[in-house]
């Protein structure tokens, strides 16, 4: 079928509410595929979740992906004094199926510290909390989480800011300011303009330098239908009435690496 007819589909799908039924329908062909197993020596999960959190079930990239990325926001952390090796409380906001967990809460909970992770889908949640290090809750689409003022060390979010419009962007972002310490952490990443230029659709880019923020298939907030870009001088406006923004790492051009934002809250 052509792109714009696709498209027409895929509009009237959303203005009917069948986009759900079949968004889930799609997840459960693409779970079937046939794809390399990898045993890392960690706990891995079904194809089906992996593909909620991919579109696919391919177990190398959730092994190899979720170990840099873990490496990179352990990184990213010590780099703002906070060593993942002594005793602090973590939370994975939009933790999936464990994808980044599984590396990153072993090494928080032997170093002392205490693991959080939360996600908006049940299933997804169950299966950390059976298999892996630490404490997994159900958030809901909109704040608050179930956890205390000024509790939390480092949050970090992966590729969950990247499926919310830029009203629940704003609201999660004043959320995870009021659950972090003085002091405390965010490493939260987003589609900015240099990843839209080279993966993201033909329109996003223009739209970006008109709008700031853009939503793309709007529908189904917080699953992988829905995505949402903006640029990086917008997103440092959008979080500084809550934070200090340390640095912002532009997104990859070469290779689909989102921009990174590391945030501080205040003392």
């Amino acid at each position: 079928m052509p792109l714009k007819l696709r498209r027409l589909a895929r509009r009237a799908m959303e203005a009917t509410g069948l986009i759900g039924p079949y968004y889930r329908w799609r997840e459960t062909q693409l779970a079937r595929q046939s794809v390399e197993r990898v045993d890392d020596g960690l706990p891995m999960p079904p194809a089906r979740l992996i593909t909620k959190i991919n579109g696919g079930p391919d177990e190398r990239w959730f092994s190899e992906k979720g170990r840099s990325d873990a490496d990179q926001f352990r990184a990213l952390a010590l780099a703002e004094g906070i060593d993942l090796s002594r005793p602090h409380t973590v939370l994975d906001f939009g933790c999936g199926s464990g994808r980044i967990a599984r590396w990153l809460a072993p090494a928080v909970v032997q170093g002392g510290g205490r693991f959080l992770g939360s996600d908006l889908n049940g299933d997804l949640v169950s299966w950390c909390q059976a298999n892996l290090p630490g404490r997994y809750f159900r958030n809901s689409l909109q704040p608050p989480l179930a956890l205390e003022p000024a509790g939390v060390d480092l949050v970090y979010a992966h590729s969950v800011l990247t499926h919310l419009t830029e009203r629940t962007a704003q609201a999660w972002l004043a959320e995870l300011r009021r659950i972090l310490k003085p002091g405390g952490c965010a490493i939260l990443t987003f589609h900015d303009e240099t990843y839209a230029g080279r993966w993201g659709p033909p329109e996003v880019s223009a739209l970006l330098k008109a709008q700031g923020y853009v939503v793309w298939n709007n529908a189904l907030e917080g699953s992988n239908y829905m995505s949402a870009w903006t640029d990086r001088a917008h997103f440092a406006d959008l979080a500084k009435p809550w934070f200090e923004v340390s640095r912002i790492l532009e997104g990859g051009a070469e290779t689909p690496v989102q921009a990174i934002a590391v945030l501080r809250a205040g003392t």
